[in-house]
C-alpha cells in the first residue's frame, strides 16, 4: 500500500539514515531520497528534512540540488548542511569564520517556535560544522543561538520552513527526540508506522504482485 511519509534527503551524510531511523521508532513512516529527486516523485511527501553532509554549500563539487523542492507545500526543516543550504537559497550568506563548532554545545533560545514545544533552555545540543550562516536571510529569523554567537536556529515568518544548525538526530542533543517529534507533527502525518505494519504491507503487496502463482 503506498502510504504518506517524511522525506530524508541524503545530502552524503551518515546522519540522513539516523534521521530517518530515529522518526520511524517514533512511529512516522520515512523514505531516503537523493536531494536531485524530482518534485514529481515526492506527491507522498507530508514534511522534507535536508540532511547534513560532508561538502561546503560554497564549493562547485557542493551535491547537485533540486531547488524547487523547496516550494512543495508542506513542513521543511534543514539540518546543519541543510541549514546552511536553505539559508544560502534564500538569500542568506555562508561562510567560514574560522570558529567552528565541533561537539557539544548549549543552545539558547532566541525566540518561540513550534519546534521548541516541550524543550527548557538552555539545552545541550551537537554541533559539527566549520562553516556557519553569517547573514539572515530575507524573510526569517533567528529562534536560536549557541554561547559562541553563531546563528543556530532559523524559522521563516509565514512558511512552517525551519532550519537547525546542530544534530537532534544524535543522542548527545538533549530532546533530540522530542524536537524531530515536533516537527513531525507539524506535517500531520500520524504516528503509526511500525516494523509489524511493515511487514504485513509487505506479504499484501507481494501477493498482490504474484497473484495465484508460485
Amino acid at each position: 500500500m503506498i502510504k504518506d511519509c517524511l522525506v530524508v534527503l541524503d545530502f552524503g551524510s551518515q546522519y540522513a539514515h539516523l534521521i530517518a531511523k530515529r522518526l520511524r521508532h517514533l512511529g512516522f513512516y520515512t523514505e531516503i531520497h537523493s536531494p536531485a529527486t524530482p518534485v514529481s516523485m515526492l506527491t507522498r511527501a507530508r514534511g522534507l528534512i535536508l540532511s547534513g553532509g560532508p561538502a561546503s554549500v560554497n564549493l562547485l563539487e557542493a551535491p547537485v540540488f533540486n531547488e524547487k523542492l523547496l516550494d512543495l507545500d508542506v513542513p521543511i526543516l534543514g539540518l546543519c548542511y541543510g541549514h546552511q543550504l536553505i539559508a544560502m537559497h534564500y538569500g542568506g550568506v555562508i561562510s567560514n569564520t574560522g570558529q567552528g563548532e565541533f561537539g557539544k554545545a548549549f543552545l539558547h533560545q532566541i525566540s518561540g517556535s513550534p519546534l521548541w514545544e516541550g524543550l527548557s533552555f538552555p539545552v545541550q545540543v551537537w554541533m559539527s560544522h566549520q562553516d556557519s550562516v553569517i547573514e539572515i536571510p530575507h524573510d526569517f529569523r533567528v529562534i536560536g543561538c549557541t554561547e559562541s554567537g553563531t546563528v543556530t536556529a532559523l524559522q521563516h515568518q509565514k512558511r512552517p520552513l525551519f532550519s537547525l544548525q546542530f544534530h537532534p538526530e544524535v543522542r548527545d542533543t538533549q530532546n533530540g527526540l522530542r524536537l524531530l517529534e515536533n516537527f513531525a507533527g507539524l506535517t500531520g502525518l500520524r504516528a503509526e508506522w511500525d516494523m509489524k505494519s511493515f511487514i504485513r504491507e509487505s506479504q499484501e503487496a507481494i501477493c498482490g504482485q504474484v497473484g495465484n502463482k508460485r
